[in-house]
């Protein structure tokens, strides 16, 4: 059978020589596949770092008039999760980083710890972002919304959104798609496809 007709070519849409270099050292189809992903953790990692800076400057401008605390407690909660979500851009960014040298052959090794890492920290970003948003909320509401720390709280929260859709979703694996909603469904109707088939 000629490499165009090979049927494992015809359907993931990559050359016969690529799909031959699944299964060695280096596996230059899963790194021409993954460079797209990389490229945005790496995006969503800066996200990180800004919402963090703006988190700094919403908390140092936060008005502490009326000797109230409990504002400039919440504008510390969102800067909090700002310096969460950082962490886990940069595991992500970590992870998916020792999986390139691995796919390159640079680095050989067993990708099973980083990639349980990577999952358990793009579950964590969830939880982050619900935080973040609820904290950011408050804290302008308590500092009223048109104060200067209001402003900055909105960046913050934009700024970890924007990460944890970039980089914090960005689970390690070489098998296409994050764990989205949209992702899982592709799975389930194509595993029913696969049963109704055999059946």
């Amino acid at each position: 059978m000629p490499d165009s007709a090979r049927p494992e070519a015809a359907e993931t849409g990559y050359a016969a020589e690529d799909i031959g270099a699944y299964g060695v050292s280096q596996q230059p189809a899963i790194v021409a596949r993954m460079a797209p992903e990389l490229r945005m953790i790496q995006v969503g990692t800066v996200s990180a770092l800004l919402g963090v800076i703006c988190g700094l400057v919403a908390l140092a401008r936060y008005p502490t008039l009326w000797g109230g605390t409990s504002g400039v407690g919440w504008a510390a909660t969102a800067l909090a999760g700002a310096v969460v979500m950082l962490a886990v851009a940069v595991i992500q960014l970590m992870a998916w980083r020792r999986a390139f040298a691995s796919w390159r052959g640079e680095r050989p090794q067993d990708l099973h710890g980083e990639a349980r890492l990577s999952w358990v920290a793009h579950l964590v970003s969830y939880l982050v972002v619900l935080v973040t948003l609820l904290a950011a909320m408050a804290g302008s509401a308590d500092a009223t919304w048109s104060a200067t720390a209001s402003v900055f709280l909105a960046l913050t929260l934009l700024f970890v959104v924007a990460a944890q859709v970039l980089a914090g979703v960005q689970f390690l694996r070489a098998s296409g798609p994050p764990g989205t909603l949209p992702a899982h469904m592709r799975r389930l109707i194509q595993r029913s496809r696969e049963k109704e088939d055999l059946d």
